[in-house]
């Protein structure tokens, strides 16, 4: 089943086929263009749904450390989530210290001002003293937030470029079929990464990696014999850098007594071709031995689904050298104890191959910084990881 060779060249001829240069993921000075020009004005992904804080007063609260700020998201009192700066409108102080919970309101432990779960200014102690202050004008700083198939986003522009239905693009159509209605959060990973964003993203790009990055956890669930290197069988690339890859499965996969419980009592990560659930809103139909889509929403987020299960992650920017990457696994709620043993295996299969993708990171960079390589030479099937660096470097450029 290898794939046609130049299949995506030949789909794609405007992204080339040269060396792409490293300059991008080891520049400060780009770096700190990228913000500017990208992060500021993108739809980032807060890797939860709306369904996670489903009463009033349930709130989280999520550091975006790229843009130096505080994230408070809360469902008010009307029903509905709001995102705001995590900041009393007094003097500048955090207000909410927890990284989630539920509250009747929110309190500055400063001076004791005093927000609603709307995040009006609802109480100002020793308010005789101040000098006609108009309490209906110091709510907490609002931050658009937007919510596409249940999953929350926020954007820091003043006035959003696009809607958050602009920026998803074709996914709007592609994912509308899958079943996101009703899946929970099973499972939470977060992993410090001394590398830059991009070179940590691209270990995630592609299935080249497989046979060798995964040959111990995974050594034959996405290769075999017809397909010994994970050829993608179905690349989607958008023009606003959203990207879809559909990863194959291998059909002789020799299921483990592990794996051959966890296939009894559920969809898992791993099953693939034996799954036998009909899988709307991917390619399972399209892509020969359809394992799994990784979808791509740029420029650092994803949303990967699969037989009966989603998992969302992000590889957020902190520094030029400097990554988070963060993953949220949701399934369906199990109806019985048997289903959670199926994800219980799942949460740890998908524990391990993502320490293994994020293994070859920081020594990568490593080799960047110091010069080793000045650009790298990607195979056809690393047509993501080019149109990635196309893209970011069209948009920090303005092209």
């Amino acid at each position: 089943m290898n794939a046609p060779r130049h299949q995506y060249a030949e789909m794609y001829p405007h992204l080339g086929k040269g060396p792409v240069s490293t300059e991008s993921a080891v520049s400060k000075e780009f770096f700190e263009q990228e913000k500017e020009k990208i992060f500021r004005h993108q739809w980032f992904s807060l890797l939860k749904r709306d369904s996670d804080i489903p009463n009033p007063g349930d709130y989280f609260v999520r550091e975006i450390e790229i843009m130096g700020v505080s994230v408070l998201v809360i469902r008010g009192d009307d029903g509905r989530v709001r995102a705001f700066h995590n900041s009393c409108t007094h003097r500048g102080n955090r207000l909410v210290h927890d990284d989630q919970g539920c509250t009747a309101g929110m309190q500055c432990d400063f001076h004791g001002w005093t927000f609603d779960r709307q995040g009006e200014l609802a109480f100002v102690t020793d308010e005789e003293q101040f000098y006609e202050l108009d309490k209906s004008a110091l709510g907490m700083p609002k931050i658009h937030l937007d919510i596409w198939r249940g999953f929350l986003f926020i954007n820091f522009d003043e006035t959003p470029d696009q809607t958050l239905e602009a920026a998803m693009n074709d996914f709007n159509e592609d994912l509308a079929p899958f079943p996101f209605d009703g899946l929970e959060c099973v499972g939470r990973y977060r992993y410090d990464v001394d590398a830059n964003w991009k070179t940590t993203m691209n270990a995630f790009q592609e299935g080249y990696h497989v046979a060798f990055v995964h040959k111990r956890s995974a050594p034959d669930a996405f290769t075999g014999n017809d397909n010994p290197y994970c050829h993608i069988p179905k690349i989607k690339l958008q023009e606003n850098g959203n990207q879809s890859l559909a990863v194959p499965a291998a059909p002789e996969h020799e299921l483990s007594p592990t794996e051959e419980l966890a296939f009894k009592f559920g969809s898992t990560f791993t099953q693939g071709v034996g799954n036998e659930e009909v899988c709307p809103g991917t390619w399972q139909g399209e892509a020969k031995n359809w394992g799994f889509d990784l979808n791509v929403i740029f420029p650092f987020s994803r949303i990967n689904v699969g037989a009966g299960w989603c998992y969302v992650d992000a590889f957020w920017p902190i520094a030029q050298d400097k990554t988070v990457y963060e993953l949220a696994y949701y399934f369906p709620k199990p109806v019985k104890p048997s289903q959670m043993i199926s994800q219980e295996f799942s949460k740890v299969v998908l524990r391990d191959l993502s320490r293994e993708d994020l293994a070859t990171n920081e020594v990568t960079h490593a080799a960047l910084m110091a010069g080793s390589i000045s650009e790298i030479h990607l195979s056809d099937q690393e047509v993501a990881v080019r149109h990635l660096y196309k893209t970011v470097t069209e948009k920090v450029n303005g092209e």
